[in-house]
């Protein structure tokens, strides 16, 4: 990923957090920012997490990302399992496979009696590592950790460091803040710092940790396959005589995870000594690149070929890479979807505005009353509704987990999502609606003296409940965020946006639902095409504008 140029400011005229800022971030490297309190390390991480869009200059090349919040929020109805399944399939993942992944990690960072508590019940530190499954999990080639360390205990804080690790092993990129200096230190590939307003390299290349050193040797199975992404980076010598046996050497720092990634490897190898090393091993057997290069201990013998019996050591299959490159984007899309209307089902938002879409067609609808008005009356009474329902959609993910999933699927289509799901579930009320009102109306005109036909009144009746509907989403599209972040506020605009959407000449709701009033007087049916293919149109743009403002403003 690159980026030229790249600024970031809050508001119209807000005062530059960053600027001028330029970075090419590789594969296959670990990347450390530091900085002090307020001077833009988390704006500079939402920047490469792609949660924001910088107000100038470009980025480029994002590749699959996932993102750890600094404090990821517990106010969300779902079990620590079940959230972890809706970001695995945003992610993109198939649901076998992040069921297994959720079970797998958690059980990692020790939070596995924990996969069926609501993550409301959940500890600060419990929640961040909810927060870890849910992008580690989806194996990103983009890992983005803010202060993903905090909160956690001594045992998750190993775990996440071997976690590191083992991603940047298989190719990732992972770059991360932490207050602590010495959070992987000497296993960076390269440190900047934020120093007015942009990014300066602190050093290149930093230099392994110059304390103790600590020699592990271990046997394993001929031939002695490493298990991937051995924490700290050690360097490997074979046994020239014996392939099986191996010799790792790495910082005193590393030596546990290193003793502990061993033992729980699968099959597990034996240790069979270990001693410390009081000066840095010479160059000559340092690895060079790789982390974990192989370098003979005598004479360069490769490792034969297994015989017809025996078995390399078996590395947990994932599917990473281009494999997992390609998200369908309508995957993805209804993966959005089906958790924000989880979202909303479980947080039980959605009583009140269905509550009182059901009370004002009691009040405004009686058996035996004209069809065509109540079908208006229905279609209009709908517009409010489905303008608070989408306000709900838009805003009901706590900041925090709102980043992380802006960061699995972008900003911009998880916008679009939620104002989808908020459609839907208006649309679904309204269908409804109108069968209720096909049910009990009479297929007469406003006196009583003409008989409407039945089906194209009710094809009529559900265009107009399609428009008010997709007017309505406008609304509420409109008078939330990004736009309008003050509830107080929203609310007033959406009660005034919808009482203008329904009054205002021009408008197609007001089109729709007046078509379907006069017509009742006559008896005559007017389907509401115009009015309707406007409010595609209106919707369609309003759609697109406010998803462009989420990637620019939170």
């Amino acid at each position: 990923m690159i980026l030229r140029g790249v600024g970031r400011r809050y508001g119209l005229r807000g005062p530059w957090v960053l600027r001028g800022l330029d970075l090419d971030l590789p594969l296959h490297t670990l990347v450390r920012v530091e900085g002090g309190n307020g001077v833009g390390k988390s704006t500079l991480l939402r920047l490469l997490a792609g949660v924001d869009a910088p107000t100038e200059g470009r980025v480029t090349g994002r590749p699959r990302t996932a993102y750890v919040p600094e404090r990821f929020p517990a106010a969300l109805p779902f079990t620590a399992a079940g959230y972890l399944v809706h970001l695995g399939r945003v992610h993109g993942l198939p649901a076998a496979e992040v069921a297994a992944g959720a079970e797998e990690w958690l059980a990692r960072f020790g939070a596995a009696e924990h996969a069926r508590t609501p993550l409301a019940e959940l500890s600060k530190g419990t929640s961040q590592k909810v927060a870890l499954a849910q992008a580690l999990l989806a194996e990103p080639d983009l890992l983005v950790l803010d202060e993903a360390w905090t909160g956690l205990d001594s045992a998750a804080r190993a775990e996440l460091d071997r976690a590191v690790a083992e991603q940047v092993a298989r190719g990732a990129t992972l770059v991360y803040v932490d207050h602590d200096p010495r959070r992987l230190a000497g296993s960076a590939d390269a440190v900047y710092r934020l120093e007015g307003r942009t990014l300066v390299a602190a050093r290149d290349t930093p230099p392994r940790d110059p304390g103790p050193r600590v020699r592990i040797e271990a046997t394993g199975r001929v031939p002695a396959a490493l298990p991937p992404g051995l924490p700290g980076a050690p360097e490997v010598e074979y046994h020239a005589g014996n392939p099986a046996e191996v010799r790792f050497t790495t910082t005193a720092a590393h030596s546990d995870r290193l003793l502990h990634a061993l033992v729980t490897a699968r099959p597990p190898w034996h240790i069979t000594g270990l001693a410390q090393v009081p000066a840095p091993v010479p160059a000559s057997v340092t690895a060079a690149s790789d982390r974990a290069a192989v370098q003979p201990m005598t004479a360069p013998a490769p490792a034969p070929d297994p015989g017809p019996g025996t078995a390399a050591v078996p590395a947990p299959h994932r599917v990473s890479g281009p494999a997992r490159a390609t998200r369908p984007p309508v995957r993805v899309t209804f993966a959005l979807m089906r958790y924000q209307a989880a979202l909303l089902a479980r947080s039980q938002r959605w009583l009140a505005p269905l509550l009182l879409y059901v009370a004002a067609l009691g009040i405004g609808v009686r058996a035996g009353q004209p069809l065509l008005d109540s079908l208006g009356y229905a279609a209009a009474v709908l517009l409010p509704v489905t303008a608070w329902i989408v306000r709900l959609c838009v805003a009901q993910e706590p900041p925090a987990a709102r980043a992380v999933t802006a960061s699995a699927a972008g900003p911009s289509r998880a916008h679009r999502a939620s104002l989808l799901t908020g459609l839907g579930c208006a649309l679904a009320l309204g269908a409804a609606g109108a069968g209720t009102v096909l049910l009990i109306s009479d297929p007469v005109s406003t006196h009583h003296t003409v008989a409407v036909p039945l089906l194209p009144a009710a094809f009529a009746g559900l265009l107009a409940i399609l428009c008010c509907a997709l007017v309505g989403a406008a609304v509420g599209a409109l008078c939330a965020r990004p736009l309008l972040h003050r509830d107080g506020w929203s609310l007033v605009a959406t009660v005034l946006g919808a009482l203008l959407a329904l009054v205002t000449d021009g408008s197609p709701a007001k089109a729709a639902v007046t078509g379907l009033v006069s017509g009742s007087l006559t008896g005559t049916v007017r389907v509401p095409l115009l009015p309707s293919a406007a409010a595609v149109v209106v919707a369609v743009a309003v759609a697109a504008v406010t998803s462009r403002i989420a990637a620019l403003r939170e």
